[in-house]
């Protein structure tokens, strides 16, 4: 049984009626009087919530009263605690110790609409997908050159016409999941002087006969994800592009993913970092106990979008910021733009800075595809260790290695290789490997522990670990390094024990934490 989204409702008119359909939310409600009432034994009280199970979301109607505060301080975690703004006032905002947490407020146009808000926000579990160019046909009207780049994007080129005329539309259906808000973000560049026109048809599930909205968005509306509003019924959704002009369109994916409105990306606090060409990056970050280090989990491939490893990294107690890559397939190794790169090394150090935390108060860390990420941004920001399994760095041998060693499997690398480097011969391949090899010879890492365990018959990067381990040993880095028999999917869970024996051993070894 899928485990259920738990409310808490503090305040004096109980919400609990607006779930009574709700099978997946378990809802309490507290009186607010219990701050009130000198009769009741508030210690009782305390007690009583302690022994909850934690809470999801915690929903305030009430205002700042010192025995609010000690409740709040019995269940609150990173981004569950939600004032109403009519109640969220300047003692809410100067509380320092509440404010740790990452409380907010909350507000709508009346109280029905802010229930609607809340019971909006409130599901269990995170989820996103996409529609790649693949699914993306050109209209039969449109004359003009295209072509598809892998599966990054479908490129138009030419005269699209002095008015906005369709191009090209979804061969499929989006999927609207009832009682959820949804945001739908389209990938796409352009050359020259087009302008583009999206139009978005909501359907009825069941039928095309029935349009229960239409929405039109241009460029101006496109900075920012579509939104479509919770609905009481499943849906469908279609999408359409005009455009005008003349020059080169690209068109990517389609993504569409649960919304948490203005209050995160898939979970609540979570957070997304854009490029000016639509690159995206996603964030979460956990303070924990405020203590060093600050622990980075890079995701591995992922085609469902969302944070990997919450609570693997949660239970290490320390401060973490989990980061995906939501682009191509199932990510493009957390490389691109120079914006983009600079995007991911900043968020880390706002995290150090917000902690008060040293430079090398840090752990990189990541999985796979992850390990990309966590070695090549480990070269350039100088932490205190880089802990990774089943390490992947030479992405243009690992798109190379399809013709004989993995045919047809892993197609993404090659549109990495593509999208990188624009080509995908020899030299492309040499190029986008030593991308990564350039970080060593630009950067001190001396003072950085490498552990790494690693797939001894690895059939996506063979030599990875033995490159590594050459290059780490000729700039004085530590390593340690444990093998595991097999190709590179054979045994996840053991290189999974080490992974996590690794971060044990080097948060105790470094920063004297123990079990």
């Amino acid at each position: 049984m899928a485990r259920k989204f738990r409310i808490l409702h503090i305040g004096k008119l109980s919400i609990e009626n607006e779930f009574i359909n709700r099978k997946d939310i378990s809802i309490d409600f507290l009186d607010s009087r219990v701050f009130e009432n000198e009769s009741i034994d508030f210690e009782e009280v305390l007690t009583f919530i302690e022994q909850q199970k934690a809470y999801n979301f915690v929903f305030v109607e009430y205002e700042y009263k010192e025995k609010l505060k000690r409740l709040l301080m019995k269940i609150i975690e990173p981004f569950n605690t939600y004032i109403s703004m009519e109640y969220y006032g300047a003692s809410f905002i100067h509380d320092d110790e509440l404010q740790k947490y990452f409380i907010r407020p909350i507000s709508a146009e009346n109280r029905q609409k802010l229930i609607e808000k809340v019971k909006s926000l409130c599901f269990s579990g995170q989820y996103g997908d996409k529609k790649g160019p693949g699914q993306i046909k050109i209209h039969p009207n449109f004359k003009e050159q295209h072509e598809y780049l892998g599966n990054r994007w479908l490129k138009l080129s030419g005269e699209f016409g002095n008015h906005y005329q369709q191009i090209a539309m979804l061969d499929d259906l989006l999927y609207y999941e009832k009682e959820k808000a949804l945001e739908i973000w389209p990938e796409y560049k352009k050359v020259g002087n087009v302008s583009i026109e999206i139009t978005f048809r909501i359907y009825s599930s069941g039928t095309v006969d029935d349009i229960i909205k239409t929405i039109t968005v241009n460029e101006d509306h496109l900075k920012e994800p579509i939104i479509i509003e919770s609905m009481p019924e499943d849906a469908f959704i279609s999408y359409s592009v005009k455009a005008k002009g003349t020059g080169e369109l690209y068109l990517g994916a389609i993504h569409r993913r649960w919304s948490r409105l203005e209050f995160g990306k898939f979970l609540l606090g979570g957070e997304i970092f854009k490029d000016d060409e639509r690159n995206e990056f996603i964030y979460i970050f956990n303070p924990g106990d405020m203590k060093p280090p600050l622990n980075v989990y890079f995701s591995g491939y992922r085609s469902a979008e969302g944070f990997e490893g919450y609570f693997m990294m949660q239970k290490l107690g320390a401060p973490f910021l989990l980061i995906g890559d939501p682009r191509i397939e199932g990510g493009s190794f957390y490389v691109g733009s120079e914006a983009y790169e600079q995007g991911i090394q900043s968020v880390i150090n706002d995290k150090l800075a917000y902690l008060g935390f040293k430079d090398d108060d840090l752990i990189l860390s990541g999985l796979s595809m992850g390990s990309f990420g966590a070695i090549y941004y480990g070269a350039k920001l100088n932490p205190a260790a880089v802990i990774v399994g089943k390490p992947l760095v030479n992405i243009g041998t690992i798109g190379q290695n399809m013709k004989l060693l993995r045919p047809e499997e892993f197609g993404t690398s090659l549109d990495v290789l593509l999208e990188v480097t624009g080509g995908n011969t020899d030299e492309h391949v040499l190029r986008l490997n030593q991308k990564f090899w350039d970080t060593f010879n630009k950067n001190d890492i001396s003072r950085t522990t490498f552990a790494i365990c690693y797939m001894e018959d690895d059939d996506y990067d063979l030599y990875a670990f033995n490159e590594l381990l050459d290059v780490l040993s000729e700039n004085r880095a530590r390593v340690l390094s444990r093998g595991v028999p097999g190709r590179h999917n054979d045994d996840s869970p053991t290189i999974n024990n080490w992974f996590i024996n690794f971060y044990r051993i080097l948060l105790e070894m470094k920063f004297g934490r123990s079990k």
